[in-house]
């Protein structure tokens, strides 16, 4: 069996490369004990709270017992095999160490309107850096 990170970067979806998962033997020692209620409830609260930190969200959980730490494995899990909780939970995004709902469409426009304006902002850089040598 090939890790996580293979069978997600085998995937055609740019978002996913911000999309942690398990190695497999990271995964072999998981041992939840999710209903499909949990899982609802998991992708209910990112979706109202985006952005938490995985120790944040895991405070916010009262419906199970995690840690921050059992919080962003849980998060890992579902990147992992997101087949396994199609339309129900996950797959998440993690940035900064925040967490994030994947919004397909909406998501996808958010990460290309946010790579032009990193883009603009170094050009900008660039040049103002090239007028004041020139103004110096």
């Amino acid at each position: 069996m090939s890790d996580g990170k293979q069978q997600v970067k085998g995937q055609s979806k740019p978002y996913l490369k911000n999309c942690p998962t398990l190695t497999s033997n990271e995964a072999s020692n998981v041992n939840f004990d999710f209903t499909c209620e949990t899982y609802k409830l998991i992708q209910g609260m990112v979706e109202r709270l985006p952005g938490l930190t995985a120790e944040e969200y895991s405070k916010q959980a009262t419906f199970y017992n995690f840690t921050p730490e059992s919080m962003e494995t849980a998060f890992k899990l579902f990147n992992t095999w997101p087949n396994s909780y199609y339309n129900v939970c996950g797959p998440f995004i993690c940035k900064n160490n925040r967490w994030f709902p994947i919004y397909s469409k909406k998501y996808i426009d958010t990460i290309k309107l946010a790579e032009e304006n990193t883009s603009l902002r170094q050009k900008i850089k660039e040049l103002e850096a090239k007028l004041a040598t020139k103004d110096a």
